[in-house]
């Protein structure tokens, strides 16, 4: 790993593209996933590590019940207000 990285990122995009999936109704372009993953990661703690160790104890900390729920919480508030309201023509 060079430099420095937010492993909430991941964890959104994770997320988002697990979930996003399940909701037909949503749009799923690029833009609005990208606006999805903005809104999330603007509302969570972010996590920067350096290592890959570091790395590593951020994603098994993500991975208890409550991180997850948090996680999960915010990705669905992001697509539920960017899907009512898309920045783009439908």
């Amino acid at each position: 790993m060079d430099g420095f990285k937010n492993i909430m990122e991941e964890a959104v995009v994770y997320q988002l593209n697990k979930i996003l999936p399940t909701m037909p109704n949503i749009c799923s372009c690029e833009d609005c996933k990208l606006d999805m993953i903005t809104y999330a990661l603007n509302r969570l703690r972010p996590q920067y590590v350096r290592t890959d160790t570091g790395a590593l104890f951020q994603k098994l900390n993500n991975s208890s019940p409550q991180a997850e729920v948090e996680i999960l919480a915010t990705v669905i508030s992001a697509i539920n207000t960017i899907g009512a309201h898309p920045h783009h023509q439908k």
